[in-house]
């Protein structure tokens, strides 16, 4: 079963950009994932942890587009 938290569906958008060769999308998306983890340690309580497929998806864009910079 697919998680539905907020990251996990921006790795999937973000695969499809890359698939499709998306650069200024997949750059958006992976922006918004560096600021959905970034909630990760804020004032409340946080269980997640950086999962492989959150680094599946950094090391997806830089294979696609040989870059992270942001556009």
């Amino acid at each position: 079963m697919k998680s539905r938290r907020l990251s996990d569906k921006i790795i999937d958008a973000h695969q499809i950009a890359c698939e499709e060769n998306r650069h200024e999308i997949a750059s958006l998306l992976l922006e918004a994932l560096e600021i959905d983890l970034s909630s990760i340690g804020g004032d409340h309580e946080e269980h997640r942890m950086w999962s492989e497929r959150m680094e599946g998806a950094f090391a997806l864009h830089t294979k696609t587009f040989k870059t992270i910079q942001k556009l």
